[in-house]
């Protein structure tokens, strides 16, 4: 399974640099009035970046809500455990 996933990195680092090299021609990018030149493929790549890292910080609040009704959940197993009841196995609603 390692060997597959370097093999993957590669690829895609090997695709990256050839699309690279191939789209090395400046384009111009204006936003909000300023205008700046930059190689085609540095723009599409940073906005690829842009992307991925604005879909990640919306799912940050997913996550922090999944995790704290998970130990919110194992707290209330563990008590009950601890005093012998029968766990409630119906999840609580958000």
């Amino acid at each position: 399974m390692r060997i597959f996933v370097w093999v993957l990195r590669f690829v895609v680092f090997g695709v990256l640099v050839a699309f690279a090299a191939q789209n090395h021609a400046p384009v111009t990018v204006e936003w909000f009035g300023r205008q700046w030149q930059a190689p085609l493929a540095v723009v599409l790549l940073a906005t690829a970046l842009v992307g991925i890292l604005l879909g990640l910080s919306f799912t940050v609040s997913t996550l922090v809500r999944q995790r704290w009704t998970l130990s919110r959940l194992r707290r209330r197993l563990e008590a009950a455990q601890r005093t012998g009841e029968k766990a409630d196995r119906t999840l609580p609603t958000v």
